[in-house]
């Protein structure tokens, strides 16, 4: 301890501590026990990392992490076992000491309470990734009922935990998502940025998918299990001793170099022709668009000027209608007015403009015309019409009221006197009425004097005893009956001009089987079918002989059979059709030729219909008549 004592000169003995504490730590050192250094390392890693980490086609891990770990080994001196598995095999590795450091770990809450870190050496961005068929997502709430593709031990899971989101489907790596996606199998999926860009540029998908938020920004540490602190500090100090010079030679070969930017003279000639080529466009663009400009204005001022020339126009013409014309909003307000006449309004102008239309002292049902009319004009933009009477003078008046839509919020009011124009219609109803009573009139008086006509033939039938004479005289009044009655339906249709075709062959059915005492005759055809007056006569003389001869001739005396009536329409042309069944017409006459008197009456009624005959005799016989429809 004396030689610890200062001598008077204090330098002096300053120097002789010094020399002694570093005797002493030297001393320490070299008693102390030396810390153990590892004969080799493993380090587990996640395979499906690229650039960082990935699998070549042999099944080695390449990328920026194995060259760097090669290049720690070599400041070190110590061996590595780099093994490269799928992330979530990492971690179980790892976990179960199968490896000495997990490599390219994010630092979480849950990861700290086993796991001592590096500090970050390289900071990642985490994002969302949807499918281009997805919309209405840009938060972590709109993730929320969505199922998304996560990595198999992935920091992202707690991460979407935290926020509630716990439906997520599990994958072994990054690529696999990928792939799943590109078969959209899932349309979301959370992948760290780098490998995620990618596998889909790869993929060939970088089109189909978009980022819409980040989950988060993690950062890349190198963990060791806890407490293994003596190891992690000796991975840190082995990559701090490698050169600045092999990190950056490391990244250009995995992340590339970027394009050289100097530029010789030629480089800088092109620039500058570039420039004036640009220039020249550039002043050729604005010479086109000057004149494209000049030319719209030209443009613009003429379809102004034709505006205003059509407004006046419009004005004019308005101005000059002996109507009055009033322009009302959608609340009923008189905007404006014109009128060439001033006798026609409901009062002086100036108590109509500014006010609304149910104020102006129209009867309530004029007003609700007006609106009904008006709001009609508003949604379908077409022309509501409305009638009002309203007494002006002391005097009735009817008016017509025309509602157009101007646009979306006025409309066009034109009020018309038509008065003398209904008082026209009135007495044009009344006149036409007194023609129909006088025409129904006729169609009576001309029965009855049929049925007169039919009862002297009656009677004069009684003075005849040939047989031959009789049948003449019955077939002849059957033929006068047959016009009869159609002017009967004449007398009761409600067109004066036709009858309904079926209900004039029923008639004429009914009438002909109670003559003949036969059974009815059926009869069909369609009951909307009418027949002018022209049409209807020269008809009903044809069917009152056909199912006259069918009455007579077709079954022995005696005994019945069906007889059918068919009326039908085909292309425009009515076809009457009778047919029986029964003996059919005698042999060798022709009824084309006959000179019967039916079938001379016959043919000449049709040619009358402008119309054809056909006959078929198997079997019985069957006649059909074809003409044109006039109507």
């Amino acid at each position: 301890m004396s030689s610890l004592n200062c001598p008077p000169d204090q330098t002096a003995c300053l120097s002789r501590i010094a020399v002694f504490a570093a005797a002493l730590v030297f001393a320490l050192v070299a008693i102390l026990p030396a810390q153990a250094v590892p004969a080799r390392v493993s380090v587990a890693c996640d395979n499906n990392y690229p650039p960082y980490c990935f699998l070549d086609a042999e099944g080695q891990a390449r990328g920026i992490l194995p060259d760097q770990w090669a290049a720690w080994s070599k400041a070190t001196g110590i061996p590595v076992d780099f093994r490269g598995y799928s992330w979530a095999e990492a971690i179980r590795v790892f976990e179960a000491h199968g490896a000495d450091i997990l490599d390219t770990v994010f630092e979480t809450q849950e990861r700290s309470l086993k796991y001592d870190f590096s500090p970050p050496y390289a900071t990642i961005e985490v994002p969302i990734f949807i499918h281009k068929s997805i919309s209405g997502i840009h938060s972590a709430a709109d993730l929320k009922g969505f199922r998304i593709a996560v990595k198999d031990g992935d920091a992202s899971i707690e991460a979407l935990a935290a926020l509630g989101i716990e439906s997520v489907d599990r994958y072994p790596d990054y690529e696999a998502i990928i792939e799943a996606a590109t078969r959209l199998d899932t349309r979301i999926f959370c992948v760290d940025k780098p490998p995620a860009l990618y596998y889909l540029y790869k993929a060939g998908a970088d089109k189909d998918f978009r980022i819409v938020f980040t989950l988060d920004s993690g950062a890349f540490h190198r963990a060791v299990l806890k407490g293994n602190t003596a190891l992690l500090d000796l991975v840190e100090k082995g990559f701090a001793g490698i050169q600045k010079e092999t990190y950056a030679s490391i990244d250009q070969a995995w992340l590339g170099a970027p394009i050289s930017s100097r530029a010789d003279l030629r480089f800088l000639g092109l620039v500058l022709g570039a420039l004036l080529l640009l220039l020249v466009i550039l002043s050729a663009l604005a010479w086109a668009l000057r004149r494209r400009v000049f030319k719209a204005t030209t443009d613009l001022r003429e379809k102004v000027a034709q505006l205003e020339e059509s407004e006046s126009r419009n004005r004019a013409f308005i101005a000059a209608l002996p109507d009055p014309s009033f322009t009302i909003d959608r609340e009923g307000k008189v905007l404006a007015f014109s009128a060439s006449d001033l006798s026609g309004l409901a009062g002086p102008p100036s108590e109509l403009l500014g006010r609304k239309f149910s104020d102006l002292g129209f009867p309530p049902l004029v007003t609700a015309a007006f609106f009904e009319s008006m709001n009609k004009a508003f949604d379908t933009r077409r022309i509501g019409v409305f009638e009002y009477e309203i007494a002006l003078g002391g005097k009735s008046s009817v008016y017509e009221g025309r509602v157009a839509p101007l646009s979306e919020d006025r409309v066009l009011l034109v009020s018309r006197d038509v008065t003398q124009k209904r008082e026209q219609e009135e007495r044009l109803k009344r006149s036409l009425a007194e023609k129909e009573i006088l025409l129904k009139e006729i169609h009576h008086r001309v029965k009855n004097n049929m049925q007169v006509i039919s009862s002297l033939i009656a009677l004069q039938a009684e003075s005849f005893h040939d047989p031959e004479d009789m049948r003449l005289l019955a077939e002849t009044q059957q033929r006068i009956r047959s016009m009869a009655r159609l002017h009967e339906l004449l007398y009761d249709s409600p067109d004066m001009a036709s009858i309904g075709a079926v209900e004039y062959l029923e008639s004429l059915a009914w009438e002909l089987a109670t003559g003949y005492g036969s059974a009815p005759l059926e009869v069909s055809g369609p009951q909307d079918l009418r027949l002018t007056i022209d049409e209807a006569v020269p008809f009903g003389l044809i069917a009152n002989e056909l199912a006259s001869n069918a009455l007579k001739y077709a079954y022995p005396a005696g005994s019945e059979g069906e007889i059918r009536i068919t009326l039908a329409l085909d292309d425009a042309r009515v076809r009457l059709a009778v047919q029986d069944h029964g003996r059919g017409l005698p042999a060798g006459i022709d009824p084309e030729t006959c000179k019967s008197m039916g079938f001379l009456l016959v043919r000449s009624l049709a040619s009358q219909l402008r119309g054809s005959l056909s006959f078929s005799r198997a079997p019985g016989l069957r006649v059909e008549l074809s003409f044109p429809r006039t109507r």
